[in-house]
């Protein structure tokens, strides 16, 4: 079987963490047996930093699979998103006609609608091949979505659909990095990782772990993450005092991430919206117990057996969890709940799943 991965963002030298997760898929695909290329189309806005050449072609193999990235320093199209998507469908084309024609694939994975469905599609005639778009953005879940978006969103759905067929939700896939640890029982330590966005409420939690912990208890924070809410947080811990219980680690490395989760014990993410929740299954894999909102991302995770989902997502009643979770942490089993993890989310479930996906779609 052979599949053309199109991600609509992809890890580079300046931005190591961006996409993380189709590059470890793809590997996986091919540990499996499944022959792997990778096109990735970057419109980069104003301030990235150029890590490529401009309006060529990009080549490069990396751990084994071809990848061929086009970047575009046209971001100003962003701002006009139907110019945005003649733009795409122009480059497609371009694309096929210079570089791909005369391939053939099995089928074309899409991840996330925007940009890599569009131009999925558009290949996907072209090739006369299969095409599955994964969708991996929480603006869906928000409806976070400009008119234009919507309409090509809705009618590419209902096309491809026929509104009448099921829509699969698959997990993503855990990486071999997370893995359990025996952990020390104290310091007992809560994690939270995401980007420090109004969306993550990090701010809630700091304020619930602050109302709720007193400053002698041996029990501390550590905040995975970046993001325009870094210097709110630091002065809502600053003025609770709590720089010693308290940590903002920044952004980390894959490999760094999985250091914290081997040593916290619980694993605490409450934002507002979330689609699968990548973090969740990490820190699972790790032997962490969740406290989540009731997001959508959370909800297809989360067990009793494993953790919490709030009822609802009051500073009151997390830090009713947060103490909770302390407490009664023992009536857990970390390593079991680890064990369950990589079962349902490692590697080889996954491949198993979209390679039984891939020969059933039409």
């Amino acid at each position: 079987m052979k599949v053309l991965i199109i991600p609509s963002w992809y890890p580079s030298k300046s931005y190591p963490n961006n996409g993380s997760f189709f590059k470890e898929q793809a590997e996986a695909f091919k540990r499996e047996g499944i022959e792997v290329d990778i096109l990735c189309i970057d419109i980069p806005y104003r301030k990235t930093r150029k890590d490529f050449s401009y309006f060529t072609k990009n080549s490069y193999v990396e751990n084994g699979i071809n990848v061929n990235r086009y970047v575009f320093p046209v971001g100003v199209l962003h701002r006009f998103p139907k110019l945005y998507y003649v733009f795409l469908k122009w480059i497609a084309k371009r694309i096929y006609e210079k570089e791909l024609k005369g391939k053939k694939y099995d089928v074309i994975q899409a991840q996330s609608f925007l940009i890599g469905g569009y131009v999925g599609v558009c290949l996907k005639k072209t090739f006369g091949c299969k095409c599955v778009i994964t969708e991996h953005t929480s603006k869906i879940l928000k409806s976070d979505l400009n008119q234009v978006e919507k309409k090509n969103l809705k009618s590419n759905v209902m096309k491809m659909t026929q509104t009448q067929k099921n829509i699969e939700v698959f997990p993503n896939l855990v990486n071999e990095i997370f893995s359990y640890e025996k952990k020390e029982r104290e310091p007992f330590i809560f994690v939270s990782i995401g980007n420090l966005i109004p969306l993550k409420r990090m701010d809630l939690l700091i304020e619930a772990f602050c109302d709720t912990f007193s400053k002698t208890e041996n029990v501390k924070l550590e905040i995975v993450g970046s993001g325009i809410e870094e210097k709110n947080l630091e002065n809502i811990i600053k003025k609770n005092n709590r720089e010693s219980q308290i940590v903002l680690c920044g952004a980390l490395t894959r490999k760094e991430v999985s250091k914290v989760l081997k040593k916290s014990h619980v694993m605490a993410l409450v934002s507002e919206k979330e689609t699968f929740g990548i973090v969740y299954i990490e820190a699972l894999a790790s032997g962490n117990i969740l406290i989540g909102s009731d997001n959508g991302g959370a909800n297809d995770i989360i067990t009793k057996e494993n953790g919490i989902i709030l009822k609802d997502s009051s500073k009151l009643e997390l830090g009713k969890t947060l103490r909770m979770m302390y407490e009664q942490y023992s009536q857990y089993n970390s390593e079991q709940i680890s064990k369950n993890a990589i079962c349902k989310y490692g590697e080889k479930a996954f491949v198993r799943r979209y390679r039984q996906l891939f020969e059933e779609v039409e």
